[in-house]
């Protein structure tokens, strides 16, 4: 039987759903391929949070294996039993453990698996569980997805397996973004992503605070949930207090977008570097200028001096001139985010995203 749109048989399989760049990729995705035709699509999880509910209303089965840890061995199995009923034409799984558990049992099934763990540019700590899961991906997987080519040389991704596929927005979000109301002439300028190590909230804040000590007329936002939450308030109460708001977990990320004007992006090198921000692409589909950290996929994205800015890491001073440069300047933030919106709509659409995805599954089978 011809495999096509109609008729392939995809398994996607990710730990959890939670609220982050990955797992809303994997949900665009799937939206994508349904509006391609793809209709038996199935997502398997290790983990039973779902932050994004709307998965539910797209054509998609998802399953949820049970496990007692991250590494938990009877998933092996369980995921054996479920890979031999279905008999699906290709098995996708998105992160280090995912890979682990999956690789084996698709080589044991004589499944072709798209290995598509490449996320960021800092690859796994060497002869930790991570790194073993992501070299037996370079082995078992036909082909390895990346979202950007700073990951897979960071990765030392195989080259005959290499496929870029940068993240795609679906401009049909931007049809239903009614954003809030708001008051007073400040500019807002908000940074969009776990609250972790991996991003550098601390240099946020200290550029902040030296926007304040300038007089710059801003309010600025933290927009997500995580470990560090509570040690980063007090962070920002000491350097800069009442000027930072911290938001939480934004179900309706669009609408908080369209309600600001400025977006920041700081990584630390140090424990991470980004392959294609979701939070950079979303930002700037909705026109606005961004100031990120330079290094790893950003400048895939993000023209310097173009789209927007890139500052060193660890520089609160770059950062906060560039802010304040934007703060002071609305016809500058006008050109940079007319271009920034631009960009997504010429090269990181969800269409072409769906439509490149596609053609690797087909190209594995």
């Amino acid at each position: 039987m011809e495999v096509n749109a109609h008729t392939m048989k995809i398994v996607i399989i990710n730990d959890m759903l939670w609220g982050g760049g990955r797992e809303r990729r994997i949900v665009q995705l799937i939206a994508g391929l349904n509006r391609l035709g793809v209709r038996d699509i199935t997502l398997i999880l290790l983990d039973d949070r779902v932050d994004y509910p709307e998965v539910y209303d797209l054509d998609v089965e998802v399953i949820k294996i049970d496990r007692s840890s991250n590494r938990d061995f009877s998933v092996f199995p369980k995921l054996h039993a479920i890979l031999k009923k279905m008999g699906p034409c290709i098995v996708n799984p998105w992160s280090y453990m995912s890979v682990f558990y999956a690789a084996p049992v698709c080589a044991a099934l004589r499944l072709p698996c798209l290995g598509a763990f490449v996320v960021d540019a800092k690859p796994a700590r060497p002869i930790s569980v991570n790194w073993i899961a992501m070299r037996m991906g370079f082995l078992l997987c036909k082909k390895i997805v990346g979202n950007s080519k700073a990951g897979h040389d960071a990765y030392g991704t195989p080259l005959q397996k290499r496929v870029v596929i940068h993240n795609g927005y679906d401009e049909a979000r931007l049809k239903a973004v009614v954003p809030a109301s708001r008051t007073g002439s400040a500019t807002r300028i908000a940074m969009i992503g776990r609250l972790d190590r991996q991003k550098d909230y601390r240099t946020y804040i200290d550029a902040l605070a030296i926007l304040k000590a300038r007089g710059v007329d801003f309010e600025a936002f933290v927009a997500g949930q995580g470990a560090d939450l509570e040690v980063l308030q007090a962070y920002a109460e000491a350097k800069c207090a009442g000027s930072v708001t911290f938001t939480g977990f934004i179900k309706n990320i669009d609408a908080f977008i369209a309600g600001i004007d400025i977006g920041a992006l700081c990584t630390d090198p140090v424990f991470h570097a980004e392959g294609i921000s979701n939070a950079l692409m979303e930002m700037m589909a909705q026109g606005k200028p961004v100031v990120a950290t330079d290094g790893g996929g950003t400048p895939e994205i993000i023209a310097d001096g173009e789209t927007g800015f890139l500052v060193p890491p660890h520089d609160p001073t770059a950062l906060a001139d560039k802010l304040e440069l934007l703060c002071v300047n609305p016809g500058l933030r006008k050109v940079l985010g007319e271009a920034s919106a631009n960009t997504i709509t010429t090269r990181f659409s969800l269409p072409r995203m769906a439509s490149e995805f596609l053609q690797v599954y087909h190209d594995c089978l």
